[in-house]
């Protein structure tokens, strides 16, 4: 099967860290013998970004990184300029495929957002084009953005969706999809890259202290996934622990508690996590969270929040789940498991036993069939 993807959260040299989940789906799909091509568009004025450059893994896709120009989503006089900038990453897909003389038989527009770019760019081609949905609020946001009919025309050109989470399933029937357009498959995890490794010698290799419990956060500095409430509970805990931020964003983290605190090559993050004792994400709403279950694969309890996505991935037994507004309730879980060894390692152990239902190339495999399944392709 020709496949291609439309995506604009894939990693690059200097976003290396960007859409590493998806880009971990996207090779399992050319290893099981698929053909695969990526666009991915690229802002033609970046953001402020590192310097550094990485290289984020080997790549069987054909990626291409056609340049547009963004215009944010800002409101004058009525109009948005979120369209303007749509305009044109629809007009730069076009022209890649237009150009490069690609050949495709399904589109997977992965996120909502780049689904509305696939159908401007591609539905021409009558090909079926598929949306991965990876967050519950997305969707509402989308319909924010278009008037209802256009909304409601869009949607009914897409084939299928396949969505990370029970809930995201729920609110797709609510907008009137049929039960046999979606599927549910949560976010998988790689375990040839994520395993547990030696706790010493990780800390050791990334000058990380051997004498403190190590709690991790890894995600975006922002305050919808909380780096700054998992700081708050930190402060009051009495047990000698250090944090480990693997990430970036627009929230500055100051304290003498953080050990380390940075953006990293993805070949890193599984170090990184092997390193530490705990994983803490008090985020206020996920899809299917990719940090969680890598997380898991790693041997690490979690204390995140107590909502509907989190409860889906996570088990009582290497987990504690809270209100994620609860600086209190966040210090007290992650005290009650730093500060008992015996339950530590029950519920790391626990962890990577449960991680194993979250297996990326079995997640690769279900998707490809429900790509195939309707249009007769293998």
């Amino acid at each position: 099967m020709k496949i291609l993807v439309v995506s604009n959260n894939y990693p690059t040299e200097k976003l290396p860290a960007h859409g590493t989940f998806v880009y971990q789906l996207i090779q399992q799909f050319a290893k099981l013998g698929h053909e695969v091509t990526v666009i991915r568009p690229t802002y033609l004025i970046p953001k402020k970004i590192s310097t550094k450059k990485y290289d984020y893994g080997e790549e069987l896709a054909k990626v291409y990184r056609p340049k547009y120009l963004s215009t944010s989503a800002r409101s004058f006089f009525g109009l948005n300029t979120y369209h303007l900038g749509e305009r044109f990453q629809i007009n730069a897909v076009r022209k890649v495929v237009e150009e490069n003389n690609i050949e495709f038989d399904v589109i997977y527009a992965h996120f909502f957002t780049n689904t509305f770019i696939a159908i401007g760019a591609l539905a021409a081609y009558n090909k079926p084009i598929y949306a991965a949905i990876g967050e519950y609020y997305h969707i509402d946001v989308r319909r924010a953005y278009y008037k209802p009919d256009f909304y409601n025309r869009t949607i009914a050109k897409i084939a299928g969706f396949v969505a990370v989470s029970p809930q995201i399933k729920d609110k797709l029937l609510s907008l009137g999809i049929s039960d046999d357009k979606i599927v549910v498959r949560p976010n998988g995890v790689n375990f040839n890259a994520f395993f547990q490794r030696d706790k010493s010698e990780m800390r050791k290799k990334h000058g990380l202290p051997l004498d403190k419990k190590l709690v991790v956060f890894v995600g975006r500095f922002c305050e919808d996934k909380g780096p700054k409430k998992l700081l708050e509970a930190a402060e009051g805990i009495d047990s000698d622990i250090g944090l480990v931020y693997v990430g970036s964003g627009e929230e500055e983290l100051h304290s003498s508690k953080i050990v380390f605190n940075d953006r990293v090559p993805s070949e890193m993050v599984p170090e990184l996590l092997s390193a530490c004792d705990v994983f803490c994400l008090p985020t206020l709403h996920e899809g299917s969270c990719n940090a969680i279950v890598e997380a898991m694969a790693c041997g690490l309890p979690i204390v995140s929040s107590d909502i509907p996505e989190i409860r889906v991935q996570c088990d009582p037994s290497f987990s504690i789940l809270v209100d994620p507004l609860d600086a209190s309730a966040i210090g007290r879980a992650l005290a009650e498991i730093v500060e008992d060894g015996e339950k530590l390692k029950t519920m790391s152990d626990n962890a990577m036993a449960h991680s194993k239902r979250f297996d990326i190339t079995e997640r690769a495999k279900s998707i490809l069939s429900f790509l195939a399944q309707d249009n007769k392709l293998s």
